[in-house]
């Protein structure tokens, strides 16, 4: 017998469903970050492993992933080709690489037409309507993520640097967060050279909590982002009248500072990206 697989890898970490041919997920398993532009190699290495443990929580044998058909939604296939060197170096029957906005839209919203907003270490967009599948975003770290936690985290770093050199005012968190540096600004410089966008992005569940008590370094970041992420929400293609999704671990904080026509349009998901992976599975064999 031949089973459905679904993943969701990103900058973060990994997901993986297992599920029989009628689309009933059986188990699931969690592991490690698999953006495939950022390391391909390790995204390999965790998206394999942790398909190993829902295939065995499943109680199946390893074998298994030999007659899999499975679907990949994963941060950077619309990247280079990624998706053409991950896909020749996987051993399921079938794999289909997509972007993980493809999957957790679908997750979302099913398979009618609306949009989705996707936001947590990283950030992207996507809308299904008559001409299909459409994504904003989803360009990485360094020219993308827009309102992403990633940059969120760089931002206050970056405003603590600023403050202590007297050029913007101070706030709690920037003195916080001077402090954990031990008051010494290379500190903060030499140890953000080596974050991945996943370090960065601890920080902004800080700034999340330091704007709503009304730290302004921290109000003045999410103001802006959640500027960026209305003029993403619209350039996507929103409509009020179509389902909207607003996703991902930053999702609320934005929401509820977005205007009251996206806030009465969201509604909560049907789905998360695994079923949405499960789902085109299945399509797929059918």
């Amino acid at each position: 017998m031949s089973y459905l697989i679904g993943v969701d890898g990103g900058g973060t970490g990994c997901r993986v469903a297992v599920a029989d041919q009628q689309g009933r997920i059986l188990a699931r398993a969690t592991g490690g970050a698999a953006n495939i532009a950022s390391d391909l190699a390790t995204a390999r290495k965790n998206i394999l492993a942790t398909t190993y443990a829902a295939l065995e929580s499943a109680a199946l044998p390893p074998e298994a992933i030999r007659s899999a058909r499975a679907v990949l939604g994963l941060a950077g296939a619309n990247l280079g080709d990624f998706r053409a060197q991950l896909h020749a170096a996987l051993p399921y029957k079938h794999a289909d690489i997509i972007s993980d906005c493809e999957t957790t839209l679908t997750g979302a919203i099913g398979a009618g037409h609306g949009c989705i907003a996707a936001i947590g270490t990283g950030s992207v967009f996507g809308r299904r309507g008559e001409a299909g599948f459409t994504q904003l975003g989803g360009w990485g770290f360094l020219l993308g993520d827009d309102g992403a936690g990633a940059l969120l985290g760089q931002d206050i770093l970056r405003r603590t640097l600023l403050a202590h050199e007297k050029i913007i005012p101070h706030s709690p968190l920037t003195e916080q967060i001077m402090d954990e540096f031990a008051g010494a600004p290379k500190q903060i410089a030499e140890q953000a050279r080596t974050f991945s966008p996943g370090d960065f992005g601890r920080f902004a569940p800080r700034v999340v909590a330091a704007a709503t008590a009304g730290d302004q370094n921290a109000e003045d970041i999410m103001a802006r982002h959640t500027d960026i992420v209305r003029k993403c929400i619209d350039a996507v293609g929103f409509d009020p009248e179509k389902a909207f999704c607003i996703l991902g671990g930053l999702g609320p904080a934005y929401l509820a500072r977005l205007p009251r026509r996206y806030r009465d349009a969201a509604t909560p998901p049907l789905g998360d990206a695994l079923d949405g992976a499960i789902y085109l599975a299945k399509r797929q064999q059918e």
